[in-house]
């Protein structure tokens, strides 16, 4: 199940796979793939297990990504 400090790996409409861990808002890089857990992906991602389709509001509207894998620490 993600909760903060997951790693977590999701794929979107199009079936590309994207990666991020969710960190605190001090600690957020986004060229490294680290996001806010206040961010919109984090927030729709918390709780989820993998399998689970989440909705994600974005700019251009509502995104539907599922999830793929979740980690914690190096693995």
């Amino acid at each position: 199940q993600v909760f903060f400090g997951a790693t977590v790996t999701y794929a979107d409409a199009a079936d590309a796979e994207h990666t991020i861990r969710i960190v605190g808002v001090d600690e957020a890089r986004q060229d490294h793939g680290e996001v806010s857990w206040i961010s919109p992906v984090a927030r729709a991602l918390l709780r989820a297990r993998i399998g689970d389709v989440v909705r994600v509001n974005t700019p251009a509207g509502v995104e539907e990504i599922e999830v793929v894998e979740i980690t914690y620490g190096d693995g």
